[in-house]
């Protein structure tokens, strides 16, 4: 019963659904999932069938490890670059999402910044983290009263609970990763 277990864990975190989430979906508290997650529980057929509809898998995947491979096949972790989510394409800064979700504890975003777009006319905060590296162009980043300029390949990090704002101050489009903790999309 544990490598079942194992198996619904697995697939609900590459699915990126918390563990509350999918217990309510199933009707059976999160505490019950947790415990059948772990192996201290045994589920019904009917609760298996449940979950695993909630899964959108078969049953069958969950005890034949060939059909388990094929369905965590179909949420894999990776991202290819024609499966990317495009987030809050506006103001001329187009974000790529490069994680699967949202769900997790970090954003991983690619952001493009066109000529002269930034984040906003005002600077803004929230609780958290971030991190940049520059791949193509120059950013100029502001937190708080320090203003940094960002070439390709230099990288920042800060709180994000500091005010800040970023605009693209070159002639070409901008191009960098961001990571985000917790995710602020």
């Amino acid at each position: 019963m544990k490598a079942i277990g194992r198996r619904i864990r697995e697939l609900r975190i590459h699915q990126g659904k918390k563990l509350k989430d999918l217990s309510k979906k199933v009707g059976v508290t999160a505490s019950f999932l947790s415990q059948v997650e772990r192996g201290i529980a045994v589920p019904s057929i009917s609760s298996l069938k449940k979950i695993s509809d909630a899964l959108n898998i078969s049953i069958t995947s969950l005890f034949d490890e060939e059909e388990e491979k094929k369905a965590a096949g179909n949420f894999s972790p990776v991202v290819r670059k024609t499966e990317r989510k495009i987030l809050h394409p506006s103001r001329g800064v187009t974000y790529h999402l490069l994680s699967r979700t949202l769900q997790g504890k970090i954003e991983f975003l690619l952001a493009i910044y066109e000529v002269g777009a930034g984040t906003g006319n005002e600077p803004y905060s929230h609780r958290g983290e971030e991190c940049a590296l520059v791949l193509k162009g120059k950013l100029e980043i502001k937190v708080g009263s320090f203003v940094y300029l960002l070439k390709k390949d230099d990288s920042i990090c800060f709180s994000c609970e500091i005010p800040h704002q970023v605009r693209n101050v070159g002639k070409v489009p901008a191009v960098s990763i961001w990571c985000i903790t917790p995710p602020s999309f």
